[in-house]
């Protein structure tokens, strides 16, 4: 008998132990991007596109620089120093989000995933990335309103080395992967510092304008999602939704009366869905399925709209 409560004891801890241990492996993303030294080869796929990028990183002291440099195409370099980041070459920045940090790792923002109700984390066994032993963990999307991801985490370190973006069906929309990683080897200063200092300029921000209060809003938008913000500029109204990780920006403009319709598009993982109606024009964009930016844009209101 006793034999028996024991089994069953060890039966019900199991998926609790697996869940802390996939959590514990998240909370190490962090620290190893930003505090070790590394240099690689990052292979991006989205969409039939592929783009190639060679990455350094290095930390001293309180004082972190990266540099990514793509390898094919147009030559195009993302310099970060501290909080400064700069890009120089091409028509802005990488094909993949590197954003205002200035980091190549979309895995980044996936260290708290374990705490959002949108997600569910758990290990995955063990494999092989560049070379180097890796743990996997799925985040898995509780429902098809969000993607999931697949990560692959060095065992020594927790550094990201690949990190897939899933649907519904399990199927990778978008891919960043390392194909050769050096840990042992610390950039130089010249690995750092921009090929060229004519064209250096800084990343422009990716959301302009002020805060406001919005007078547009979705009543009810897709489960977990929530309103983060709203700007205003000159051209209309931006609303941020997010779910803490996934998020979509959602863009309310005056149009001309006569223009009527709609329009979906897609770029790798990204969905866009926008019409135009009554003299307005509103567009949904974001990392998401195609049926989240759809139902944002198909129901945002005017505030005094509701009652």
């Amino acid at each position: 008998m006793r034999a028996v409560w024991l089994a069953l004891l060890l039966a019900l801890a199991a998926p609790l132990q697996a869940a802390v241990g996939a959590t514990d492996w998240l909370a190490r993303i962090g620290p190893a991007l930003r505090g070790l030294d590394y240099q690689g080869t990052l292979v991006y796929v989205a969409g039939g596109r592929m783009e190639t990028v060679r990455v350094f990183h290095r930390r001293d002291g309180d004082r972190e620089r990266e540099r990514l440099v793509t390898l094919a195409g147009p030559r195009r370099e993302v310099i970060r120093d501290g909080s400064k980041v700069m890009c120089l070459g091409g028509d802005g920045p990488l094909a993949f989000d590197v954003g205002m940090p200035g980091r190549w790792s979309p895995a980044l923002a996936l260290s708290d995933a374990g705490d959002l109700p949108g997600y569910r984390v758990h290990l995955a066994g063990s494999d092989r990335v560049a070379g180097h032993a890796a743990q996997r963990i799925d985040i898995v999307a509780a429902d098809a309103w969000r993607y999931g991801y697949r990560l692959w985490l060095e065992r020594d370190t927790g550094l990201p080395l690949r990190v897939d973006l899933v649907d519904a069906a399990g199927e990778a929309v978008e891919q960043v992967a390392f194909t050769e990683l050096s840990l042992d080897q610390r950039p130089s200063d010249a690995d750092l510092a921009p090929s060229s200092a004519e064209g250096l300029v800084p990343l422009a921000p990716q959301v302009a304008g002020r805060t406001v209060t919005p007078d547009w809003h979705v009543p009810v938008p897709p489960p977990g999602f929530a309103l983060r913000s709203a700007r205003r500029d000159d051209a209309g109204l931006q609303l941020l939704y997010s779910d803490g990780l996934a998020s979509v920006s959602v863009y309310v403009e005056r149009a001309d009366p006569r223009l009527r319709g709609a329009s979906s598009t897609r770029r790798g993982a990204v969905h866009a869905h926008g019409f135009r109606v009554d003299g307005w024009h509103v567009l949904a964009i974001g990392k998401v399925p195609a049926a989240t930016v759809a139902q944002l844009a198909r129901t945002v209101r005017a505030v005094d709209a509701d009652g």
